[in-house]
């Protein structure tokens, strides 16, 4: 199981682009910019809801919901590249809640594991299968929609750019 499948592509030649965002304060560029990216990605994380596999009732185990993964594929915005000062978004399935704790007190348990049939854990062995299970990709049968989300992602930027040059103001 390949578990590092990250899917990473850079955008050049967007030179004027960058110089009409560098004349807009830092708040309102990564406003645009990550409004675009997650336009662009939409389309990405719809690709891969229709592509994801549905659990048959006849083959579940008692519990597990049909349906759980391909509710829990969205588009998130990626922590670590806001700590690098940087704009970024991607999808994947999103996992169950953890346990919380406050003060090092638990004060939620985990809902994540085999026995919470909300918890799309099981996701992994459908993207990339298992000795025993046959791999479905749906994520990567998502990606494949990558040039589409990328000219998304120019129409929204340029149409918020356009807008922000008229206004003074940005609105998604």
């Amino acid at each position: 199981m390949a578990a590092n499948n990250v899917v990473e592509f850079k955008v050049t030649g967007f030179d004027h682009l960058a110089a009409q965002l560098r004349e807009i304060p830092r708040a309102m560029r990564v406003r645009v910019l990550r409004n675009a990216l997650a336009a662009g990605a939409r389309l990405v994380r719809d690709e891969a809801r229709r592509q994801a596999p549905i659990l048959q009732l006849r083959n579940a185990r008692p519990g597990r919901k049909p349906g759980t993964v391909r509710r829990a594929i969205s588009v998130r915005t990626s922590k670590n590249d806001r700590k690098a000062g940087d704009v970024g978004v991607f999808v994947n399935v999103r996992p169950a809640p953890g346990a919380k704790f406050r003060k090092g007190v638990k004060v939620r348990a985990s809902q994540r594991g085999a026995n919470n049939q909300n918890d799309p854990y099981y996701w992994r062995w459908l993207e990339f299968g298992s000795r025993k299970l046959r791999a479905t990709p749906f994520l990567r049968a998502g990606s494949r929609r990558l040039p589409q989300a990328l000219e998304v992602f120019k129409q929204q930027l340029g149409r918020w750019l356009d807008k922000i040059k008229t206004t003074g103001k940005v609105t998604p």
